[in-house]
């Protein structure tokens, strides 16, 4: 079976490496923590790394380089094709907390444009992208949810429901309770 290939992308300091880490250990917990001291591998039936060949090709990139028409960039066309074979994009937002941002020595100007040049590069090739906003499990969260897995399928989630009566557990209590209420309703 072919593994389902995600690119996390975005520009400098957004979290890429942390949410990769993150969606491997939760895409598998018993191999992320048999790999703790190695950092985690690949979930069996997935490949997610940040190291895609669009946002190397973009890293390696001058910005005067790419101010003009990005079609008249040489070796794009190439990158584009290889960055077709993910499965999934998901572009990190830009939303690191103002104290971060504040210390940035250009204003986080250098961020916004990479951020930019990702977005445009990506809808201009049509490829499909998620753009994952949050910190810690926020952020895992919704990336899960832009692969198609729920939070509690990944191991990561909350606990299950669970009806508690105010009088007791009995399931023939809550039955007679769940009858008053439809019938009440009926009336």
């Amino acid at each position: 079976m072919k593994p389902v290939k995600v690119a996390v992308l975005g520009a400098a300091g957004t979290g890429k490496t942390a949410l990769t880490r993150a969606l491997k250990q939760s895409l598998t917990p018993a191999l992320a923590d048999s790999n703790a001291s190695r950092g985690a591998a690949d979930a069996p039936g997935w490949y997610i790394t940040e190291q895609s060949p669009l946002q190397e090709w973009l890293s390696g990139q001058t910005p005067q380089s790419l101010l003009g028409e990005q079609a008249d960039c040489p070796g794009l066309e190439a990158v584009l094709t290889q960055q077709r074979g993910f499965d999934h994009h998901l572009l990190m937002a830009l939303d690191i907390p103002a104290a971060l941002a504040a210390g940035m020595a250009d204003g986080g100007k250098q961020r916004q444009q990479m951020d930019a040049l990702l977005r445009s590069t990506l809808v201009q090739a049509g490829l499909p992208f998620q753009v994952i906003y949050g910190l810690g499990e926020h952020r895992l969260a919704q990336a899960l949810a832009a692969l198609g897995k729920p939070v509690a399928e990944s191991g990561a989630g909350r606990k299950p429901w669970v009806w508690v009566c105010d009088k007791c557990s009995d399931p023939v209590c809550e039955h007679r309770l769940l009858s008053d209420l439809l019938a009440s309703r009926q009336d």
